[in-house]
């Protein structure tokens, strides 16, 4: 008798756990419904706000598979650099290959111990429409890279198309001041940090209206030299907060000197490339000076046979970023 009443008990038992069960999945399921329910009501009372949400989720996902294709594009810009991911790898940091040029005894020396021989071919004061698009035609012919220093008032939306090229052909850009003004950046021959930064600021954000928000160069190039001024380490750190380094040069074409010693031929700058190198003890790590300022027609001319003459000594081509 016993027995039996525990057995009713343990099945009394049994059937509330079971209708609890079965209450509370009704009860989940009558709160989906009205979940449901309702927001089908809201998405046909504001059909507006319910197509803003699904643009937004449709947005988030196209702008997820942009990031994704763009980041294996070799076409696409170094997020935050100078030059596209396809000249990634031959891009070389230009604060090292400063310190690797600069005279021995100077501040920030580093001696270079790699053999490898590269030269860094670079253009000053472009661009323009005139000297720049020949100077890339040749460079693509030959297929070799450079670094163009631009100043920064000749960048406006109307040389867009050659700056653009300049990316597109596997080159980069850098710093060359704003104004190329020596009496504003050197007054008196002393280099007025707050200018060097100023111009430094107003060529990053003119290179940035053209190219876009994602584009910065690190690489700036003292108009008429870091060896010609005095006292430039305030503007050298003034430089360095903005995450720019300088660079000067170990050869030059020799087409910016004084017309008493300028070359008048192509082989007169081949041969003033050959000489000035020989002066400074730095020779597998080239960084040639050359302009692409209106007026400079010599240059595009001799400029197959500057390539052909680095490419005869064995030297690999590179870029500064």
């Amino acid at each position: 008798m016993r027995e039996d009443r525990e057995i009713r008990r343990k099945r009394k038992r049994r059937r509330k756990l079971i209708n609890s069960i079965i209450l509370l999945v009704l009860v989940i399921c009558m709160g989906a419904f009205i979940v449901v329910k309702a927001v089908n009501s809201e998405e046909k009372l504001n059909p507006e706000v319910s197509q803003t949400a699904k643009n937004k989720t449709d947005k988030k996902k196209s702008d997820k598979k942009n990031e994704e294709v763009q980041k294996d594009d070799p076409n696409s810009l170094v997020k935050g650099s100078n030059h596209l991911k396809k000249a990634d790898k031959y891009a070389y940091d230009a604060k090292t290959i400063s310190q690797f040029i600069r005279p021995t005894k100077s501040d920030g020396y580093v001696k270079n111990t790699d053999t490898k021989k590269i030269c860094f071919l670079t253009f000053d004061d472009g661009p323009n429409h005139k000297i720049t698009p020949q100077i890339l035609d040749i460079l693509k012919e030959e297929k070799v890279p450079a670094t163009f220093f631009e100043v920064g008032k000749h960048i406006t939306p109307e040389v867009k198309d050659i700056l653009e090229r300049q990316l597109n052909e596997g080159h980069a850009i850098a710093l060359h001041s704003y104004e190329h003004d020596y009496t504003k950046l050197y007054p008196g021959r002393v280099a007025d940090a707050s200018q060097v930064k100023k111009e430094a600021e107003m060529t990053q954000k003119n290179l940035q209206d053209v190219l876009g928000k994602d584009f910065k160069s690190s690489v700036w190039r003292y108009p008429g030299g870091h060896m010609s001024w005095k006292e430039l380490k305030p503007a050298d750190d003034a430089l360095e907060s903005l995450g720019v380094h300088w660079i000067d040069w170990n050869s030059l074409v020799g087409d910016a000197e004084p017309k008493s010693r300028r070359p008048t031929t192509v082989q007169g700058m081949v041969d003033f490339a050959n000489e000035s190198l020989t002066y400074q003890s730095e020779q597998d790590i080239v960084v040639v000076l050359c302009h692409d300022a209106p007026g400079k027609q010599l240059t595009v001319d001799s400029l197959s046979a500057i390539i052909k003459n680095f490419k005869d000594k064995g030297y690999e081509f590179g870029i500064l970023k």
